[in-house]
């Protein structure tokens, strides 16, 4: 049995910062675990890789349950199954949140996480090719520029926003983010190319003779005696193998840290008896207090045939090619998601509640495919920022190559449907502008018919959608629900930690790439200073 000093489980946003942090002194001998391949894949590198890797081999494939407040829709939950994990098929926009989530995690129980504490992570992460600011990192293994394709369409939406009254602001990254705005993406700086979490620091840390990286190793038990976790046991080629571990820090993912915690009998006591799962430590929070981005759309007919749906023709498509591969710009240089905006949904909302997103492409809806639709459109999509609905990740089974058993419970607040009908209002105020007049077609969806409160909700239940931003699933905190303490130790046990998304307390007001990063960053300065 290897024995390492650290030995982190998922090579994902928040692990592969931690690996290449722990690993930074010779000293250290860390292993890191990925159940996925490695990032051969070219599709990872391109910007508009999401739409192509989603559903595909390095993505685990998951589903949530139906969901009753969606019309028992069950609705597909991507993770990315690769080094990089999700960062490696995500739509690469780079946000961090508003200030205000963070002194919120503060007030909740999570001393030290406030945003004057995380800053210096989020600075230490990135290397920003924008306009210089006290706030933003220059020298970090990440990343970050704004998007390098802009059109009249994308102006459209940006001025749309001034004209009805909000602001218009140059970053978004710099603590408050309420206004409309170009969009930032994690991409290298001289190249057109994603840069993913592993990218970004398994590159970095080539030739460290002491960070191991193992891919196709799926983890199937934490080896576990009284209230000390002393290892782990993973199953790579067939063959099952064990080490040992000074500590073992889970970067799995808001679905399976806690899967991998029950399936080593952490949780529930009662539930995981009823598998077959003999219970070593009751920590009744393990899975609860899932959280989610959702959100729906409205989609128009463009007058002016700017939109994707140009590039169906091959010539269209080829000059697209050729603008990415030679000019490292154009249409395929980003997923087309140039322009993003946070607003309140009221303003009694302490900070922004509603995220939108402009795509200069329409999505198949009526159809049902919810492919790329086949007309020459736009789509204005928001997504809820801070829901108040909860869901739960549970087992099926005491298999631990069985999928987790996802339920959301989206929409099932009251609070969250009438934000949501809010989003829909807002789109189509923005959408009224005199900024989209050139442009503007009939309303595909949901049609101008769809008015009364009990019209949209309907509409929003059939089509709204999730964001891809799972969390909270083992909370942070100091009361007995929580799973982790502010040291991100699992709580009760000796030589367990928890670093990523899903120790969030609530979810930040915004896509959870970089705050994933951030968490991966802060938590190894915590290991490392005891």
């Amino acid at each position: 049995m290897q024995t390492f000093d650290f030995v982190v489980v998922g090579a994902g946003s928040a692990g592969c910062a931690l690996a290449y942090r722990l690993s930074e002194n010779p000293a250290h001998r860390v292993l890191l675990l990925e159940a996925g391949p490695r990032d051969w894949n070219p599709l990872i590198r391109l910007p508009v890789g999401e739409a192509l890797t989603i559903g595909g081999a390095i993505d685990w494939k998951f589903k949530t349950e139906p969901e009753n407040g969606l019309d028992g829709r069950a609705l597909d939950a991507p993770r990315g199954k690769v080094l990089g994990g999700s960062s490696a098929i995500n739509g690469q926009l780079y946000v961090r949140g508003h200030q205000g989530d963070f002194d919120e995690w503060e007030s909740l129980g999570c001393p030290g996480w406030g945003y004057r504490d995380v800053l210096p992570y989020f600075r230490r992460a990135e290397s920003w090719a924008g306009e210089p600011d006290q706030t933003r990192g220059t020298v970090g293994p990440l990343k970050t520029i704004l998007g390098r394709y802009r059109t009249p369409l994308y102006e459209a939406f940006l001025n749309a926003g001034a004209e009805k009254g909000y602001k218009v602001v140059k970053d978004y990254n710099q603590g408050n983010t309420e206004g409309f705005a170009w969009a930032q993406f994690t991409q290298e700086h001289d190249r057109a190319k994603r840069c993913s979490s592993a990218h970004a620091y398994l590159n970095a840390a080539k030739g460290r003779k002491n960070l191991t990286v193992q891919t196709g190793c799926h983890v199937t038990a934490l080896n576990v005696n009284g209230n000390t976790c002393s290892g782990l046991t993973y199953v790579r080629g067939g063959r099952t193998e064990s080490v040992s571990a000074g500590e073992v820090i889970l970067s799995a993912g808001a679905y399976q840290s806690p899967q991998i915690l029950m399936l080593s009998g952490i949780g529930a006591a009662s539930p995981l008896q009823s598998l077959g799962i003999t219970p070593k430590h009751d920590l009744p929070g393990v899975g609860q207090n899932l959280q989610d981005h959702c959100g729906g759309l409205i989609q128009s007919r463009c007058l002016q045939t700017m939109t994707y749906h140009q590039f169906r023709n091959p010539l269209r498509a080829l000059g697209a090619i050729w603008d990415l591969y030679v000019n490292a710009r154009g249409p395929l240089s980003v997923f087309p998601m140039n322009a993003v905006a946070f607003v309140k949904s009221n303003e009694a909302e302490p900070r922004p509640d509603l995220e939108f997103l402009f795509f200069p492409v329409a999505t198949d809806i009526q159809g049902g495919s919810n492919r790329y639709a086949a007309f020459n459109g736009y789509a204005i999509t928001w997504g809820i920022m801070r829901p108040r609905s909860r869901g739960s990740v549970t087992l099926a089974s005491a298999d631990p190559f069985a999928k987790p058993v996802i339920r959301h419970n989206y929409l099932t607040d009251p609070h969250d449907v009438k934000v949501n009908n809010e989003g829909l209002r807002i789109a189509r105020k923005l959408n009224s502008a005199k900024a989209f007049d050139a442009f503007r077609g009939e309303e595909v969806d949901p049609g101008v018919q769809c008015t009364t409160d009990a019209e949209i909700s309907a509409y929003n239940r059939r089509t709204m959608g999730s964001h891809y931003h799972p969390s909270g699933s083992c909370r942070m905190g100091d009361d007995d629900m929580a799973v982790v303490d502010p040291s991100l130790r699992v709580r009760g046990l000796n030589g367990l930690r928890v670093a990523d998304a899903s120790i969030m307390p609530r979810v930040t007001s915004g896509n959870t790439n970089a705050p994933s990063i951030m968490i991966g960053e802060r938590a190894a300065d915590l290991i490392l200073n005891g």
